[in-house]
């Protein structure tokens, strides 16, 4: 781990495309990737005079094809920045099914209206809106062609994101000062001969084996994340003085139920972190409800004097798991923050 950590800091950096570049480049495969796809109809309509490039541009200057590529450029832009975004992202489906026939309809006008007037007089289809102008097929590919990089764009998002998220959760998998503590509480009890002692061990080693074996799986059964829990809150009440008020209450079945692993374990202790003081009486409360179908818990403590180096707000822990709740339960979790002068709590509601 430290000589990888090592190479990756003291390796020559590879030349990288400079932002300037990049800003100039970008537009430029636009501009291209138009001019591409605007002059495919010219290969395929044999109507077209002129042979080579000749021909390309001669499609692509006649009036009704321009206005119909501006309005279709104009259409990509609007789903991909605008339409997307907000309404299907977001499920109003309603207003994007409106918004599809809005703009199908203001296609089939442009192009009925550009129509050339010798060209009806004619009697022919090379410009009609659903004709053989290929107009509608155009339509059709520039606007699934906007849904299908938005999604892919948004679907590379999602995992950069849940890598980002993952690797900060196993970072802030098992407190380093907490495992100190309740080494020192157990050999505590060691030198002493407590009887606490073995049931110490066990515990914390129980708590070890499923950070370590659990931690890289998607779920676990709801039963190793509540032992972790009711261990870390037995060892805390293990090193802990009588100035701590600890009131843990758990109701409910575990069995048959599952849970991505973690996701509890912050908010419990952050409370421990935040409402803990060795010169202050304290009183923190942890309320775990399982139902068929949900979990619910609460976390409460009361405000204690922190000193201002190690106040940190919510933590990392908690900051991670909220991404993590976003990414796993999205629509399926429900979290509120309580924050008074007295007291700060949690709640938070997942159904599985």
């Amino acid at each position: 781990m430290d000589l990888a950590f090592s190479i990756y800091h003291h390796a020559p950096e590879i030349p990288d495309m400079t932002t300037s570049k990049k800003k100039i480049l970008l537009p430029l495969a636009h501009v291209i990737a138009w001019l591409v796809f605007l002059s495919l109809p010219a290969i395929f309509n044999p109507r077209q005079h002129g042979t080579g490039i000749f021909r390309i541009v001669n499609d692509i200057m006649e009036p009704p094809r321009w206005t119909n590529g501006l309005f279709l450029i104009a259409l990509f832009y609007v789903n991909y920045y605008l339409v997307i975004p907000g309404l299907f992202f977001t499920r109003k489906y309603l207003l994007l099914t409106l918004s599809f026939i809005v703009s199908f309809n203001i296609f089939f006008l442009l192009n009925y209206m550009m129509m050339p007037p010798e060209i009806k007089a004619m009697n022919s289809d090379a410009f009609t809106p659903l004709g053989n102008s290929f107009n509608l097929f155009m339509f059709i590919i520039v606007y699934l062609f906007s849904f299908a990089i938005s999604l892919y764009e948004q679907w590379q998002r999602t995992r950069d994101q849940m890598l980002n998220t993952e690797i900060q959760f196993l970072k802030a998998q098992i407190n380093p000062h907490f495992l100190f503590n309740t080494l020192n509480s157990i050999y505590s009890l060691a030198l002493i001969k407590s009887d606490h002692a073995p049931d110490a061990i066990v515990k914390l080693s129980g708590m070890m084996r499923y950070s370590i074996s659990d931690a890289n799986l998607s779920f676990v059964s709801l039963s190793k994340e509540i032992n972790y829990i009711t261990n870390y809150v037995e060892l805390q009440k293990l090193r802990l003085t009588d100035k701590v008020k600890i009131c843990y209450d758990l109701t409910g079945q575990v069995d048959g139920k599952q849970l991505a692993p973690f996701l509890l374990i912050p908010f419990v202790e952050n409370a421990f972190k935040h409402g803990v003081n060795a010169e202050e009486n304290s009183d923190i409360r942890i309320t775990i409800a399982i139902g068929d179908k949900d979990i619910q818990l609460s976390v409460i403590n009361n405000k204690v004097f922190m000193r201002k180096d190690i106040e940190k707000g919510e933590g990392l822990g908690v900051n991670t798991t909220r991404k993590r709740l976003e990414l796993l339960y999205p629509g399926r979790h429900e979290l509120k923050v309580t924050d008074n002068e007295k007291e700060f709590g949690i709640f938070l509601k997942i159904i599985f």
